[in-house]
């Protein structure tokens, strides 16, 4: 410890709870006067802009219903920490659902409510509930940009699953946790970077350094009986302490304390596996698949045209892979390429050891000597999928689930195979929107695992729009 420097002493941490719910303010604001203008610039509606300044008090009532609805939950100083951002998304619907449900019934009983467009007020509600997450991210990026509020924590356990959280809390502005150093009793580790962070010293010196660096919040990524230890003698000391079993085999968002009579557990609940989660989950998405076809229907035609004519064979394509309880399922997409594909691989990898070895790690090639000009455009912007809506509808997939994978591939799932043939694959899910093809083969079962045990409509609206992102900045794909 001796030979570490106390981190830097975070400042404004209070003031970004109020960046926070300006934020909110701001984003609410600006979602209904954007529409108007658009409602206005169309030709729809005469509304001015003066006649909906009555309503800004709303914005209050916005902020009222997101502390009802712990929206603002976690660390005093920082806003949404320890919150995950799926129950976020959850937490913020429900309150901006709630703010204009209170708006719209305070329309009813005003008698100029003749002022104010319904299809304004609809459209920002929604609207607002889409914008509001990504806007809070942003707001979130740009403070830790200018380091601005982080809250100082230490690690206990510098191991695999300490490591790992440490770049996880490192590379995600969401959290607002800065690590300054890990607490570990290994000798070889003392004094040493580890993926740079410094070790500052044993686990039974972390008193101390809370005392000299005023260190509230330390992490445990301890076996269960060393963490147990560890947590008589630091709770005297931090006034935050979080439990991170170094044992874990995935990660379990949704979990329920149980009480029985003097113990206690945790109740899990695979909420995919359940009837009525599992028919709402359907009818969403055959309504979404539905309209999707309509409304993209041009775009299939020029995809259509541009397939057939940059090469010869069929425009669609069946590949064939692993559906819900292990049935084979001929997945749609539009052929990306040559005819005489499987010939050219075979070329390839008997001539050339290094890719050989690179298409056996995940069966994909980094530069595939199979696909066609118009083939790669459409791979790395995610179109040649879109004729998966048609399988969604007949129901052999699903929008976003777990990725569908060949025989060859069950290997890699070991026993969590049996949980993840119960349920339908999906065109995207967790794990693409985790750097996709840039994700390891091991970290892609345990995102497949993660996403049947904890789903929720609103995991699936977390990964349907960051898919939309990342394949508009075209990123990991390949």
């Amino acid at each position: 410890m001796k030979n570490h420097a106390p981190p830097k002493k975070i400042s404004g941490l209070r003031c970004r709870i109020l960046l926070l719910l300006l934020t909110d303010v701001v984003t609410s604001v600006s979602v209904v006067l954007f529409l108007l203008w658009l409602y206005r610039f169309i030709g729809f509606g005469r509304y001015l802009i003066s006649d909906y300044l009555p309503l800004l008090p709303f914005a209050g009532v916005l902020i009222f219903c997101n502390i009802i609805f712990r929206c603002y939950h976690g660390n005093v100083f920082y806003p949404g920490a320890g919150l995950n951002k799926i129950t976020e998304i959850e937490h913020l619907f429900y309150s901006v659902a709630t703010t204009y449900f209170v708006l719209f019934a305070w329309l009813l009983f005003n008698r100029h409510a003749e002022i104010y467009s319904r299809i304004v007020l609809a459209f920002s509600m929604a609207v607002t509930i889409i914008v509001l997450p990504m806007a809070r991210a942003i707001a979130r990026r740009i403070m830790k940009f200018l380091n601005f509020g982080e809250i100082n924590v230490l690690i206990a356990g510098a191991g695999k699953t300490g490591i790992a959280i440490a770049k996880e809390l490192s590379a995600n502005s969401y959290y607002g946790f800065r690590v300054v150093g890990f607490l570990d009793d290994d000798p070889e580790k003392q004094n040493r970077n580890i993926s740079g962070i410094p070790v500052v010293g044993e686990l039974t010196s972390g008193h101390n350094i809370a005392k000299e660096w005023s260190i509230n919040y330390v992490i445990c990524c301890l076996p269960v009986l060393v963490a147990m230890r560890t947590f008589q003698q630091y709770s005297a000391y931090f006034k935050h302490i979080l439990f991170v079993p170094a044992s874990t085999i995935f990660p379990i968002s949704w979990l329920s304390p149980i009480s029985i009579g003097v113990f206690s557990g945790f109740e899990v609940r695979n909420k995919l596996l359940q009837p009525v989660p599992r028919v709402l989950k359907f009818c969403l998405e055959v309504l979404m698949s539905f309209s999707a076809i309509i409304v993209l229907f041009p775009v299939f035609l020029v995809l259509a045209l541009c397939v057939k004519l940059s090469s010869p064979g069929p425009v669609f394509y069946r590949s064939w892979r692993l559906g819900k309880n292990g049935k084979k399922i001929g997945v749609l997409k539009f052929r990306t390429m040559y005819a005489d594909a499987d010939a050219r691989l075979e070329r390839m990898l008997a001539g050339d050891p290094e890719i050989r070895k690179e298409w056996e790690k995940d069966f994909k090639l980094q530069n595939d000597p199979r696909i066609t000009p118009i083939g790669n455009f459409l791979r790395k912007t995610s179109l040649d999928e879109l004729p998966q809506f048609w399988n969604v509808l007949t129901g052999e997939m699903s929008i976003i689930g777990p990725r569908p994978i060949v025989e060859g591939e069950v290997h890699y799932y070991g026993e969590t195979y049996e949980i993840r043939k119960r349920v339908k694959p999906g065109i995207t899910g967790l794990w693409q929107v985790s750097g996709r093809n840039d994700t390891e083969y091991s970290y892609r079962v345990v995102l497949d695992s993660y996403y049947i045990v904890n789903w929720s409509i609103w995991l699936d609206y977390y990964i349907f729009f960051k898919t939309v992102l990342i394949v508009l900045l075209r990123k990991g794909a390949r």
